[in-house]
């Protein structure tokens, strides 16, 4: 891939070629084509355009394009470089006087502007994978060490061609009968000499120790690029970090984008904002209601408080209507289908999933979220964490009263072993792809999973 470097600077130049192309043939349109308009003004707004341009696509990084690049990355660095750099331009209207484009013209112009240059990188990018495809510009590669995810990496090499990238073979500690194992460590070097290797992967956790000292050795005397692949098959986490503690490198495993103090700012807003409205504008006519209803039905009480697992795995009580009878087994048993011990008016809430109302007062007072993973009894909790692998996840964000588990049909009694496995990955992949918009998203859901019925909720 030695001309790979060239590729960033190919599409700067052919970003600023297309700009200039359009803003100058629109100024010269718009004027007429006449040498007297070429004036000191005109000679500094161009440099300033250009300037801003070159500015606003190293911000976004316009210009890159590489053989990991999504179509979707491309397209959005663009819009947000061309949405910058409008500001930019309308600045220049704002401290110096210059208005020979028209709104109009300015409204064509940018238009015009943003085709042509999503063109040209779309054009660059197949390009570029045309080229790779037919076997140019690609690089050698050795897999240091055997395992599933050194395999799953080949694989990755071999199908997708196009990444520029041709698997030569792996080398272990040991000899091993395995055909695609080259050699030993100590078999690198000569490999590395004699097939003009480009790029070594190192598997972190399924090599010797002493791996690193003769890549150290092999690095200082020969032209090749190390990579190290970690395996972080255990965790479910997508966020890994960089720290240094002093001069100690160290891997931070974050928890999704909830671990950043904004995010969860804008989120703990949300909370309050949707709680309180609904508190106001629904439980306060739907609690007197109930209490009344209750009274003509035993009176044993509209609200139900029961302990359950919170962030951090803190204990919080969790409030709801009643559904039920009074038993001894609230917290220890789940509801089943007909269940007996559920009301008649019980059954109505339940099925309506109006009995997690009051909850938001516990999102008002902070120990819960509208969208979260639904929170667990303490009985199951100590059951699931030794039965489901990455069960205690879930528990580095506050618990909500609905979630993307629920939505997506991950709700209501659990039979088989396999339903908590199916709404723990629901919750983990909440986790680690939490946005604003994925949250209204869920709520929009869940208010029609309340308005259609959901037949898992008895």
């Amino acid at each position: 891939m030695k001309y790979s470097k060239y590729l960033s600077l190919i599409s700067s130049l052919g970003d600023l070629l297309i700009m200039n192309i359009c803003f100058n043939f629109a100024y010269w349109y718009l004027l007429g084509f006449d040498l007297n308009n070429f004036t000191t003004n005109s000679i500094l707004f161009f440099f300033y355009i250009n300037l801003a341009w070159i500015i606003s696509a190293n911000i976004f990084e316009a210009y890159k394009i590489e053989y990991h690049s999504l179509k979707k990355v491309i397209l959005f660095n663009n819009t947000k470089t061309i949405i910058f750099f409008f500001f930019l331009f309308l600045l220049y209207f704002q401290i110096l006087t210059f208005d020979y484009y028209s709104r109009d013209a300015i409204k064509y112009l940018f238009v015009t502007f943003f085709t042509l240059l999503i063109f040209w990188k779309f054009f660059l990018y197949y390009t570029f994978l045309y080229y790779r495809k037919l076997g140019y510009n690609y690089r050698n590669i050795i897999i240091i060490g055997y395992s599933d995810k050194a395999t799953e990496l080949k694989d990755y090499f071999i199908k997708n061609t196009w990444i520029g990238y041709r698997f030569k073979g792996f080398f272990t500690h040991q000899y091993s009968d395995k055909h695609e194992i080259n050699g030993t460590y100590d078999e690198i070097e000569d490999y590395v000499i004699n097939n003009s290797i480009d790029e070594l992967y190192i598997m972190s956790n399924s090599v010797h120790n002493s791996i690193y000292k003769i890549i150290s050795s092999i690095s200082s005397k020969h032209p090749i690029t190390i990579r190290i692949v970690p395996d972080f098959s255990s965790f479910s986490y997508s966020n890994i970090e960089l720290v240094e503690y002093d001069m100690i490198p160290v891997l931070k495993i974050n928890h999704g984008p909830l671990n950043l103090w904004y995010n969860r700012a804008i989120k703990r807003l949300m909370d309050i904002s949707i709680s309180i409205i609904v508190i106001l504008l629904i439980l306060s006519w739907l609690v007197p209601i109930l209490f009344i209803i209750d009274l003509f039905n035993g009176a044993e009480g509209i609200f139900f408080t029961q302990k359950r697992s919170g962030i951090n795995n803190k204990t919080f009580n969790v409030f709801k209507f009643r559904t039920m009878r009074k038993n001894n087994n609230a917290n220890t048993k789940q509801a089943v289908k007909n269940d007996s011990r559920v009301t008649k008016v019980g059954k109505f809430l339940r099925k309506t999933s109006i009995d997690e109302l009051p909850q938001f007062f516990n999102v008002l007072f902070g120990s819960m979220s509208v969208i979260g993973p639904r929170p667990h009894m303490l009985k199951h909790t100590d059951e699931y964490k030794v039965l489901v692998n990455k069960f205690m996840i879930r528990h580095v964000v506050k618990p909500g009263i609905t979630g993307y588990a629920q939505v997506r049909g991950h709700r209501g009694e659990i039979k088989k072993t396999k339903d908590i496995k199916g709404r723990i990955k629901q919750d983990v992949l909440y986790i680690e792809n939490w946005s604003l918009m994925l949250d209204f998203k869920i709520i929009f859901l869940t208010i029609r999973n309340m308005i259609l019925g959901d037949e898992k909720a008895y």
